[in-house]
């Protein structure tokens, strides 16, 4: 019988080139926290993208351009989306004041409800997630990453 493999130490130059290539790491880092936050969505019957929606603009109306781009998705999941959202209540569409050929998606009454709500389960996982790093940590973390996306965001 074949003996466990023993996790690989991060010392370890043997280790698989994923544990310690950085674009990797986040991915896994993202992906596994994120998915323990998508089932307290799913609790909730909230789709994630839903919920990134919501989310976005919670600080205010938004081309659908602009609100897929920090969504961080293609525009048209994010158009049928918010077809979908508007339909349920959620937002409202308005011509842009300045440039009248332009749409602004934003948060109706009932979207800001729910998303004052999930915003409180999002910013209760994310105590939990950084809990165990102190707090100093967590906020070098925190502001680390922020520093790493500045460098790397496209110049708009």
């Amino acid at each position: 019988m074949k003996a466990k493999a023993e996790p690989q130490n991060p010392n370890n130059p043997a280790e698989r080139f994923t544990d310690s290539y950085l674009a990797y790491v986040l991915a896994r880092a993202s992906f596994l926290i994120s998915n323990e936050f998508h089932e307290m969505l799913a609790r909730q019957r909230i789709p994630v993208m839903r919920w990134r929606i919501l989310a976005v603009l919670s600080d205010g109306a938004l081309s659908v351009t602009e609100l897929a781009r920090i969504a961080m998705c293609k525009q048209p999941m994010v158009s049928r989306n918010v077809d979908r959202m508007a339909q349920l209540g959620l937002l409202r569409r308005d011509v842009d004041v300045t440039d009248r050929r332009s749409i602004r998606v934003s948060l109706t009454p009932k979207g800001q409800q729910l998303v004052r709500r999930l915003h409180a389960l999002a910013k209760e996982h994310e105590a939990a997630v950084l809990e165990p790093l102190g707090v100093g940590n967590a906020r070098a973390l925190m502001a680390m990453l922020k520093k790493l996306i500045e460098l790397h965001a496209p110049r708009r």
